[in-house]
């Protein structure tokens, strides 16, 4: 159903939406996974997506649609509880000059519609306005007695979250305190995707120099936050972190039950010696013999990174090898990424093996994962899920980085624009750094090369074009990160050592949609029949004398690991990368076709 309206529009409908809010509804069609939704309409004013059942209101001046609940129903003037000195006007074409631009109830942006006094410099959304706070709160979470809204413009200090507020406070004059109208019903009990344990709220820590595990700012003691009662070292947070979308679940846990799970990986057989692992069928060995230092030939199964002198636990009757520190990793966990559990999936059987893109770094591997549960499962590789949400190395950066919040950032390693990034919280000090850069190997050795290549974290002092890199015989950029050797001194680029697949083992044949995705041009256009064979592609190291030419783009592959296409007829071709490999599939798609008729005729 859609409503059209005339009588209020404004007729400058000719403006459009700035940068930053194109990037929010993009998020939001991402975070909500609508690429697949036939048509999608998102409001003007709230930016957020109108469900397709939904009542629209259009303007019948251009195309633009809002919730009915973002316009006013009539231009007239209004009342409101949180303004009620002067009335408040309708304003339909952006706030003025002098204003703030920010609704006061919600503390977001302007849009086009809203009620404004221009005595008091006061703004509401529509939304906001439709919105009445009752008078008074019987039974509050926050407090035992009863709350009164108290219609004033002083500033004050929310006792349940410790920040401050500007308007109407919700109070109890007997006790002396204040609340924000959302925070009257903060939850006690909840879980965070930030830590392993509930975490409960409390209405004052104790006297403390504490700091919010996840802002990473001062949390004052006097007011209320989030703790743990089962970790030593008290954990704190604020409520207002802990209760973010981000973070939290949405789900209330007072008076539930907290069930205990077994999160072990393996059990002991013979301790310090032999473990009997989930992952594999066979009894694991442990390996911290100093003397014992491989070649990096072996790959750990579970991270697919190679293993030296690491304590590592291998098998004594197959192939079998892993990382004692990814031996180590409980079978389910809280993580970032999502609000929902992950848990540990192995991804060995040659049968089932597929690759997965990691949501943290964005890199494609096919060891073991976290993922979540349900139709739209996130997945963590475990390099990515070890780092949880700190790292620290100060020949990088001076400080602790952390993960602070879900924003982009430019990294300070690839200096690229990243969806995910660790943040340094110290005053004045703008670093970012995104997962793939902060998972990346110290230390890392090219076959056939004698000694180790060590990460470098750039050269800012030193001026463009004085390195080159090994492998691709290219300018290097000093000022991003790179990797070189400390005995020769040669450089090179980290795309060129570690290359598309850093977390893939060669060797593992893909059926393509596993590799490239569901591109649907190439999944309708290539439909393969098992009866006859069907298209593959297979990860092989780039070891050859002389190395092979792209199929696509004609250049000699470069990159340690390249892609190996078995197509009709059984010929081979060789592509750089997926980029190529999608290229080269997409322009061979009509001989594809015509082979297949010309089979069946």
């Amino acid at each position: 159903m859609r409503r059209i309206d005339t009588h209020f529009w404004s007729p400058a409908h000719r403006d459009e939406l700035s940068e930053n809010d194109l990037w929010r509804i993009v998020d939001n069609v991402r975070e909500g996974n609508l690429f697949r939704s036939p048509r999608l309409y998102f409001c003007c004013d709230c930016l957020e997506r109108i469900e397709d059942n939904e009542v629209r209101c259009r303007c019948n001046l251009c195309s633009k649609m809002w919730h009915p609940r973002c316009i006013p129903s009539s231009p007239n003037d209004i009342y409101h509880l949180f303004h009620a000195y002067h009335p408040l006007k309708l304003l339909i074409d952006g706030p003025p000059v002098y204003s703030k631009g920010k609704c006061d109830a919600c503390q977001e942006d302007l849009k086009s519609y809203f009620y404004h006094c221009s005595i008091c410099d006061f703004s509401m959304h529509v939304r906001c306005s439709k919105n009445h706070p009752p008078p008074i709160v019987e039974t509050a979470k926050c407090h035992e007695h009863s709350l009164t809204c108290m219609v004033r413009n002083d500033t004050f200090t929310c006792n349940a979250c410790g920040t401050h507020g500007e308007r109407c406070p919700y109070v109890c004059a007997p006790c002396g305190v204040m609340f924000h109208r959302e925070c009257i019903n903060l939850p006690h009990v909840i879980n965070m995707n930030r830590h392993d344990h509930r975490v409960s709220h409390t209405y004052s820590l104790g006297f403390g120099n504490w700091k919010c595990m996840i802002c990473r700012k001062m949390v004052d003691w006097r007011y209320g936050a989030y703790t743990c009662s089962t970790c030593p070292d008290k954990y704190v947070v604020h409520s207002k972190c802990a209760t973010r979308g981000d973070v939290w679940d949405g789900v209330e846990l007072e008076g539930v039950p907290e069930v205990y799970v077994d999160v072990s990986p393996f059990n002991v057989i013979e301790e310090g010696i032999t473990i009997d692992h989930f992952s594999h069928e066979h009894l694991l060995y442990k390996i911290e013999d100093e003397d014992d230092i491989r070649d990096g030939s072996m790959r750990c199964e579970a991270c697919v990174r190679p293993i030296f002198s690491e304590t590592h636990y291998t098998c004594m009757e197959c192939d079998f090898i892993i990382h004692e520190t990814c031996a180590n990793l409980p079978r389910q966990k809280r993580l970032w990424l999502s609000t929902n559990m992950f848990y540990l999936k192995v991804n060995n059987d040659d049968r089932t093996k597929s690759l997965f893109r990691c949501g943290a770094c964005e890199t494609t591997s096919d060891g073991f994962k976290y993922e979540t549960e349900g139709p739209m499962p996130v997945s963590l590789d475990l390099r990515c899920a070890s780092l949880i949400s700190s790292y620290c190395d100060y020949e990088c950066h001076p400080h602790t980085l952390f993960l602070t919040t879900m924003d982009k950032g430019f990294c300070g390693g690839c200096k690229l624009l990243k969806n995910h990034v660790l943040r340094c919280t110290e005053s004045e000090c703008d670093f970012y750094l995104c997962w793939a850069c902060a998972t990346l190997p110290k230390k890392i050795k090219r076959k056939g090369d004698e000694h180790f290549l060590f990460l470098r974290h750039g050269d800012e002092k030193e001026a463009t074009g004085r390195y080159w890199c090994e492998v691709c015989e290219t300018v290097l950029d000093p000022q991003k990160w790179f990797y070189t050797c400390h005995v020769s001194g040669v450089t090179f680029h980290i795309q060129c050592v570690v290359g598309e697949f850093p977390n893939a083992k060669p060797g593992f044949t893909y059926h393509y949609q596993r590799l490239l995705g569901d591109t649907t041009s190439l999944i309708y256009g290539r439909f393969y029949d098992p009866n006859e064979g069907e298209e593959k592609i297979e990860l092989v190291p780039n070891d050859r004398i002389t190395r092979p030419k792209c199929a696509s783009c004609g250049s000699r592959c470069l990159r340690p690991l390249i892609l190996r296409l078995s197509l009709v007829e059984t010929y081979n071709v060789y592509c750089c990368d997926v980029k190529c490999s999608l290229q080269f599939l997409a322009e061979t798609t009509g001989l594809y076709q015509n082979r297949r008729r010309q089979m069946y005729n």
